[in-house]
């Protein structure tokens, strides 16, 4: 028998949405309302979807459902009105048949397995007459996840991601485009039963105020073959949107400067450190010489400055996250001293000349000083001129070969870290043994020093606390030593007497040196100690 066209409706249950993903009291979720041949979209959550099926004759047709979710060669699910109750999902199956040309399949308690393609077909029409259409069904919403905290705070340079996913299963992946600040990479996988997307970031300051968006929907509405007659070939209704909270960028301190920059200070000056950081930071200046510390973005210049040079140290601080982020810089405050005003006196210049009884005849004549200098007269009444001396400055560098005569001492330092003021080196007192020693010193200025080192031949450790100066262009290194030893010690309740030695003043007598050619230079003997540490 002959029919018309067979018509295949596929619809929710559901009242429409309008497009939007909303739970329905956390059973079926809708994607929108199907109207005539379509891919449906579905969220499985013991929901039921519906799919109409009707014939355009009241009579003699035979409308058969076949599935080919669970079966690639296709498995029937019904004969007219009758369910088969071979197929394993029977009992979730329904055929309703409210009119004669209605043959509608309710889906009970959707699952994700039950997503693949349905067809309706009269097997009494000449020829077969049949439609299809793919159940699309979504496992869950997108699980989307971010490494962004929650207040959106993130760090300048930080790398961050941003990705979702989701399980689905039918014949029609799902898709998702990410949009957001530049700059950002985005990768993508999709396989037959589930799609991932992200997003790659290195924080930049104009990403700040801004978020990331993924939108989940269908972008085509068919297999990538092309299809059968009768298949539907619009596109499943879906549009889920994830927001990444907003970016709230922030850095830690950098790029620290102060400013009015000067070779010579003057007393009431005020010196100001800045940082580029955010959130704005917090600043304490610190007197390396003093270590007297001062609160505040600025600090003035007093008369405890004046006839020195002060290393003085900026440091910024913020805090992002809950935790803290520094940076210093250090510089130099050199104040010169009071220009005292010297009362000066002339002797008479005396010239002889010759009488007619050829006796002297002397006269007096002013001849004023060269006045470009301060002076001083003597007791003998003759000028004495005195150079302006250059004020105190810190050495600057430790790197080299030093020597004190009084006590006799050499001394080979090398700066290993000029920002930490890490140095190393080699060190002899008279003529003993050249041994290693370590310290550290003020970073840039290397003004005050110290370092430790081991005597082996006395069996004592000497530490020695210095400083280092310029002064007229001469350069001198004053450290003061300070040693324990155990050599005498005969028990664990007894220790080793504290020995304070003269200030050594070492001045500099070479460049870098060779600190294995030192320890060449002079022989080592061996020590033998008992178990007490006493030298046999």
């Amino acid at each position: 028998m002959k029919s018309a066209t067979t018509v295949l409706n596929l619809y929710f249950a559901l009242h429409c949405l309008c497009g939007e993903i909303a739970p329905t009291d956390g059973k079926v979720q809708t994607f929108g309302t199907a109207s005539g041949p379509r891919n449906v979209g579905w969220y499985a959550a013991g929901g039921s979807v519906t799919l109409t099926c009707s014939s355009d004759t009241t009579s003699g047709h035979r409308i058969v459902w076949t599935e080919y979710a669970t079966n690639p060669n296709g498995a029937q699910i019904s004969d007219n009105t009758n369910v088969l109750p071979g197929h394993p999902n029977a009992a979730r199956y329904q055929i309703v048949h409210d009119t004669a040309t209605q043959y509608d399949l309710v889906i009970q308690e959707v699952a994700l397995f039950d997503g693949g393609m349905y067809r309706c077909e009269d097997l009494n029409a000449a020829p077969t007459d049949s439609v299809q259409a793919e159940l699309i069904v979504l496992e869950s919403f997108p699980n989307c996840s971010t490494t962004i905290g929650s207040n959106g705070i993130v760090m300048e340079d930080q790398l961050h991601f941003v990705e979702c996913s989701v399980n689905f299963q039918g014949n029609i992946p799902p898709d998702m485009t990410w949009t957001g600040p530049p700059p950002f990479s985005v990768a993508k996988s999709v396989s037959k039963t589930s799609i991932w997307s992200g997003v790659e970031l290195f924080v930049v300051r104009n990403q700040n105020g801004s978020f990331f968006q993924c939108v989940t929907n269908f972008t085509q509405g068919t297999p990538s073959e092309p299809p059968p007659p009768g298949a539907a070939i619009n596109v499943p209704t879906l549009f889920y949107v994830y927001a990444s909270p907003s970016l709230l960028v922030s850095w830690a301190p950098k790029n620290l400067y102060y400013d009015p920059v000067k070779t010579y200070y003057d007393v009431g000056d005020t010196i100001t450190c800045h940082a580029d950081a955010y959130p704005l930071p917090s600043y304490r200046w610190q007197n390396m010489l003093t270590l007297e510390v001062i609160n505040g973005q600025s600090f003035s210049v007093d008369e405890d400055y004046v006839g020195m040079t002060t290393t003085m140290r900026c440091l910024a601080t913020n805090e992002i996250n809950g935790f803290d982020f520094a940076d210093d810089i250090f510089m130099n405050v050199t104040v010169l001293g009071p220009t005292t005003e010297m009362e000066t006196t002339t002797s008479p210049t005396t010239t002889t000349t010759t009488t007619a009884t050829g006796g002297p005849s002397t006269f007096s004549t002013a001849t004023p000083p060269d006045s470009s200098f301060p002076s001083t007269t003597t007791d003998s009444g003759d000028v004495s001129i005195e150079p302006t001396r250059q004020p105190m400055v810190p050495c600057g560098e430790l790197t080299g070969r030093w020597q004190s005569d009084d006590p006799s001492a050499t001394l080979c330092l090398e700066v290993v870290d000029q920002n930490s003021g890490e140095i190393r080196g080699q060190m002899r007192v008279g003529s003993q043994t050249f041994v290693d020693i370590v310290g550290r010193a003020t970073p840039v200025t290397f003004d005050l020093v110290g370092w430790s080192g081991l005597w082996p031949d006395d069996a004592f450790v000497s530490s020695y606390a210095g400083e280092c100066h310029s002064c007229d262009d001469v350069e001198e290194l004053v450290a003061n030593p300070i040693s324990r030893s155990i050599r005498i010690s005969t028990g664990c309740a007894e220790s080793g007497p504290v020995r304070n030695g003269s200030a050594f003043h070492f001045h500099r007598t070479g460049g870098s040196c060779n600190a294995e050619k030192l320890v060449a230079s002079k022989p080592r003997h061996v020590s033998h100690y008992n178990k007490f540490g006493i030298r046999l």
